[in-house]
């Protein structure tokens, strides 16, 4: 059977994938890699196709999903061994990082200061617990707790409070991009120099 042949099976298999994983983008790699990887096998000894793409591609979701929590696990534990990695299901999916998420981002930064803006982009967004909050950023629950709160509130009005260098966003943008893949570290560092800089 042809690559074009299988190409037909893509939408049951996009379907299955998202089901598993949340992303519309990340089930189209899942899918893509179905495909390649059905190229590299000898397909005349499979007797059914549709069942063994179905089984490959949710395969490779759940390998995605376990990669995915390693990593976050990995870098918390590295962190401090009491912190229970996040939960992280973002569809980002049919988002366009060089213009949605930074004008998103542009306006977290233009609407909070640093404190609140770490809190919110690690709470709202990557749903840290609380008790991760502390232990990442140094602050007592219930501060977490109010500056998250602030962070809503101010975000819903139109107010901007900051004027915020265009490269600033640009650099955060692709520490948060790296973040949705489990890599923290950058984002971390980047939210607590932030507020490091502004206690100065």
């Amino acid at each position: 059977m042809s690559y074009a042949e299988i190409s037909s099976y893509r939408p049951v298999l996009h379907s299955i994938a998202y089901k598993i994983i949340g992303c519309t983008s990340t089930a189209e790699d899942m899918v893509q890699d179905t495909f390649l990887n059905w190229l590299k096998v000898d397909n005349k000894k499979v007797v059914n196709v549709k069942a063994y793409l179905v089984r490959s591609v949710t395969n490779a979701c759940f390998n995605y999903i376990e990669s995915f929590k390693q990593k976050k696990e990995d870098f918390l534990e590295n962190t401090n061994p009491s912190i229970s990695f996040p939960r992280l299901y973002i569809d980002l999916g049919n988002i366009d990082f060089k213009n949605e998420i930074t004008s998103a981002i542009g306006q977290i930064f233009k609407k909070l200061p640093p404190a609140e803006r770490a809190v919110f982009v690690l709470k709202g967004l990557f749903d840290f617990d609380y008790s991760d909050l502390t232990e990442v950023l140094g602050k007592k629950t219930e501060n977490c707790r109010q500056l998250y709160s602030r962070a809503q509130q101010k975000l819903s009005d139109e107010k901007v409070r900051y004027n915020i260098d265009k490269e600033r966003i640009f650099k955060f943008a692709e520490e948060f991009k790296k973040a949705t893949l489990g890599e923290f570290s950058d984002l971390i560092e980047s939210l607590k120099n932030d507020i490091s800089s502004e206690n100065r």
